[in-house]
């Protein structure tokens, strides 16, 4: 796999795509086409959930500890991450209160994390140590930080926050219950036994990239799993070449819509038009997007009015300066 051409497409270089990444490849063309094309880079940095701070939080606390050899106690509470806590916005109720409790269960999840780490051969650790690669097929590079780096290892830190719902209780608690916070209740849900397919296809380029060997440690409050080559077929080296070929066969379909589209932002959104079902279901990759940023975006499709909405946001161009 180490013949191939390096040299960026003029399908990317129309667009001022300088890299891809896994991250851009998990999600649905329509999200990549919104986050990526249509809005600035200031607007997209503005666009979050709960889910995913909560989640990049948790990973702060787990590499710290990995490389200053801290307690998660220590960790949790020093100015570093109580900042990054405290700046945190929620979109809406429900979204605030998965942060709140993210954040009560987050020392268990990271130690459950940490005991993880335990499992795999002892070497010393870097953390979001960054990697660029070409690949076969793929007329751009591919940029990644990989969450831990070792001697043998590479390792990828997953994590399972609870749900919420709002839960008024009907009688006066008599008793503390640790998974509730006012009128909302937490559940934690048990983590599957599998493995995802858009984390075969990181580690299969992780590992690719790196030539070590891969694992995946998933966990939530109460449970925790550390998928390895031993105890996880998929992550073997024979399966994992199928896999990096399946995220390789992702970029090739998302080059085949920039070169389409050649350069113009118009006929890449209609390439790429989103499902409004799940818009109006707030799914997970539609959550936590700024009204007005959704707004401008649906005026493109749904009121005929998307040169108006291009006035007004400005030309795909102003993301790139």
């Amino acid at each position: 796999m180490a013949n191939h051409t390096k040299i960026i497409s003029e399908a990317y270089k129309k667009f001022n795509d300088t890299n891809t990444s896994v991250s851009a490849n998990k999600e649905p063309h329509a999200v990549r086409t919104l986050k990526r094309y249509f809005l600035t880079k200031e607007q997209a940095s503005k666009c979050g959930n709960a889910s995913l701070k909560a989640g990049t939080i948790g990973h702060d606390v787990v590499e710290i500890c990995l490389n200053k050899n801290l307690s998660v106690e220590e960790v949790i509470a020093s100015k570093e991450i109580q900042d990054k806590i405290d700046s945190y916005i929620s979109f809406d109720e429900a979204d605030k209160m998965k942060f709140k409790f993210a954040i009560k269960f987050l020392k268990n999840t990271a130690e459950n994390h940490l005991l993880n780490f335990k499992e795999l051969p002892k070497q010393k650790w870097k953390t979001e140590i960054e990697f660029t690669t070409w690949l076969p097929k793929v007329n751009i590079f591919w940029k990644m930080f990989c969450d831990a780096i070792g001697e043998k290892s590479v390792v990828d830190i997953k994590y399972k926050l609870p749900t919420v719902k709002f839960a008024p209780l009907k009688t006066k608690q008599t008793k503390e219950n640790p998974n509730r916070i006012g009128d909302w209740a937490c559940s934690h849900p048990k983590l599957d036994s599998r493995v995802f397919t858009s984390d075969l296809m990181q580690m299969a380029l992780y590992s690719h990239t790196t030539g070590l060997k891969p694992a995946l440690s998933y966990a939530s409050a109460t449970d925790r799993i550390l998928f390895t080559e031993d105890n996880c077929d998929e992550l073997k080296q024979e399966n994992l070449k199928r896999h990096l070929n399946e995220l390789i066969a992702y970029e090739i379909s998302w080059e085949k819509k920039l070169k389409a589209a050649d350069g113009s932002l118009d006929e890449l959104m209609w390439l790429n038009i989103p499902d409004f079902s799940d818009i109006r279901k707030k799914s997970f990759w539609w959550n936590g997007i700024p009204k007005e940023y959704m707004e401008d975006y649906l005026n493109f499709y749904v009121w005929h009015g998307y040169h108006k909405a291009f006035k007004a946001k400005g030309s795909w161009l102003r993301r790139n300066k």
